[in-house]
């Protein structure tokens, strides 16, 4: 599968052409995350992801949960939790009222999205802080009863390169996972990536290889590449990040474990990036006018030839 996260592109005509020229997985940035779906205890906000699941079912295209636990955009009502058992418990309700609702129709699940610092710890996130490390592996089970044909996703980034502290601790931590029989399904690399960075192709296959071996699924999950402000229409960055683009594609391609490479965001215009790194941006494959830009060009040549 190959495609892209979305915001309020999703609304307009111009956006639906896009996603559907280029996309047969997408994901939410933003609908499916707490302080979206439910700001408070009794409210839930389907609305958003019931209109994207329609636009993507009515179109042949995947839609993927992102993200059922985070650090980030959480619901103030959550602060509210002071035990183990109130986070497990609210956990369960959270997981089991949405697979359920879209049992069957969402098929890819990002369970916890970012549970490690760079140095390879466990973050210290509302739900980690209640529950140890244990509230990961609580989630997945959860999730597997809920659903058991969903597949179950870690998804992190800076963790592509094998040999780099947080890296070798997801693997470890789903190598542990797998022997023990907590259920997981795949490993999802972010590759929130930047021309002036160092690239190393080789210790990415290294790692989504020995995912492999132990029979875990990898997905490219939000793949951007930036370019500073200053060179932005430097042909040189223009050029390295349409090889790093390619060199990502290269691996999903070559590697049976990689299910899916999805770019995240579709034009630079609503992209993440500035907001994050400022003095960065021009990280997707369409521009600000959502036009299609050299990588676009790049990649869709590069899946003609591999056919």
């Amino acid at each position: 599968d190959i495609g892209t996260a979305f915001a309020s592109e999703i609304y307009s005509p111009e956006g639906q052409e896009r996603l559907k020229e280029f996309s047969s997985v997408i994901v939410c940035e933003n609908s499916m995350k707490w302080a979206n779906l439910r700001p408070n205890a009794k409210f839930w906000n389907w609305g958003d992801v019931d209109k994207a699941l329609e636009f993507a079912e009515n179109n042949k295209i995947n839609l993927k949960w992102h993200t059922l636990f985070w650090h980030n955009q959480n619901s103030p009502f959550l602060m509210g939790m002071k035990t183990k058992e109130q986070a497990a418990e609210r956990m369960e309700e959270h997981i089991t009222t949405i697979m359920e609702r879209y049992k069957g129709r969402i098929k890819y699940y990002d369970v916890v999205n970012e549970m490690f610092e760079e140095d390879g710890s466990f973050r210290k996130t509302l739900w980690y802080n209640l529950m140890g490390e244990d509230y990961i592996a609580h989630a997945l089970k959860t999730a597997r009863k809920a659903d058991p044909q969903a597949k179950l996703y870690l998804n992190e980034y800076n963790n592509e390169s094998k040999g780099y502290a947080k890296a070798d601790a997801m693997y470890n931590l789903v190598k542990k996972y797998v022997e023990s029989g907590v259920p997981v399904d795949g490993v999802g690399m972010q590759l929130h990536l930047a021309t002036d960075l160092p690239f190393d192709k080789e210790a990415i296959r290294e790692n989504v290889r020995r995912y492999g071996e132990l029979g875990i699924d990898i997905s490219f999950s939000e793949i951007d590449v930036r370019i500073p402000d200053t060179k932005a229409d430097d042909p040189a960055e223009i050029k390295k990040q349409e090889d790093i683009y390619l060199a990502l594609l290269d691996i999903a391609l070559t590697e049976k474990n990689v299910k899916s490479f999805i770019v995240w965001g579709l034009g630079d215009g609503q992209s993440w990036i500035p907001g994050t790194f400022p003095g960065y941006g021009h990280g997707c494959i369409y521009d600000s006018n959502m036009n299609k830009k050299p990588v676009y060009d790049a990649i869709k040549a590069y899946l003609k030839k591999a056919k």
